[in-house]
């Protein structure tokens, strides 16, 4: 008797063992866009499905960026992008060159005067990542999600802000197109190429000033939500009202960095879904 209650529980024993063994299904693969808030300036970080980074800007000196990124874990920077040479746009990335590796940096290819940008190149230099000024047609190799650049292009602007390096990064079915400070000029060069504009999110060219999102670039991209970087109270005014009202009057949701703190927008290359720091 006791024999065969040891053989039955023997039995149990193995057929647990050779029971299929489950476990959670991994949750689906997603294209994040941190939008951080730097006070007046552009800081963006992209973190493609497969884990690579990618930074667009860096928000001014004491706009914090460096120590967002180690705060959500980032240890290596793929791919570098200084959307434009002026200081809210820089002036973050010379501490990001200096604390983290950097795979490929991606310049407008315009210069300033600024000690900002003295600094710059320096901390570029003591990196010995390869600089490349990109154009448009170029594409950025960024894992499984596609990065387009639609500008700079030939011939080039007297001016830096519609210089800007603009990309569109698309996963799946979902499109943001990254604007730096590219204003009415660029957008209406941008329109009379033919490119395929349409995306998802827009971030707003220069901080949502009125020189920038105008109603014919608007009806291109045709966005379901726009977001912006601004700092509370800042000088500028930014955003006016102008470009807001012709995002609004569409239908188009508007996030903004003065308002709702740090955004993250992610998506599975279907749905799209919004993160933000706080509530206005």
């Amino acid at each position: 008797m006791v024999r065969l209650v040891y053989l039955l529980w023997a039995l149990l024993l193995l057929l647990a063992g050779c029971a299929p063994q489950t476990s959670p299904a991994p949750p689906p693969a997603r294209l994040e866009l941190h939008v951080v808030d730097v006070g007046q300036g552009d800081g963006l970080l992209l973190r493609s499905p497969e884990g690579r980074v990618m930074v667009v800007d860096g928000g001014p000196r004491r706009g914090g960026f460096a120590d967002y990124l180690a705060k959500v874990g980032v240890q290596r920077v793929d791919v570098l992008i200084a959307t434009n040479p002026d200081a809210d746009h820089i002036g973050g990335l010379i501490e990001v060159l200096r604390r983290f590796p950097v795979g490929e940096v991606y310049v407008s290819g315009d210069i300033n005067t600024t000690r900002t940008y003295e600094e710059f190149l320096d901390a570029l230099d003591a990196s010995r990542a390869p600089v490349r000024v990109p154009t448009r047609g170029d594409r950025i190799p960024f894992g499984s999600v596609t990065v387009e650049v639609l500008n700079p292009s030939e011939p080039r602007f007297p001016d830096r802000n519609n210089n800007s390096v603009v990309v569109k990064v698309t996963y799946g079915e979902v499109s943001f197109l990254l604007m730096g400070d590219a204003e009415r000029a660029a957008e209406e060069r941008l329109v009379s190429t033919g490119a395929d504009l349409r995306a998802d999110v827009l971030k707003m060219g220069h901080h949502a000033s009125r020189t920038s999102t105008w109603p014919f670039f608007v009806e291109r991209v045709r966005p379901r939500i726009a977001v912006y970087s601004a700092g509370r109270d800042n000088p500028y005014g930014h955003p006016h009202k102008e470009p807001l009202q012709n995002l609004l009057s569409r239908g188009v949701t508007v996030y903004g960095t003065d308002k709702y703190g740090t955004i993250i927008l992610s998506t599975n290359g279907k749905t799209l879904q919004v993160q933000t720091e706080r509530q206005p």
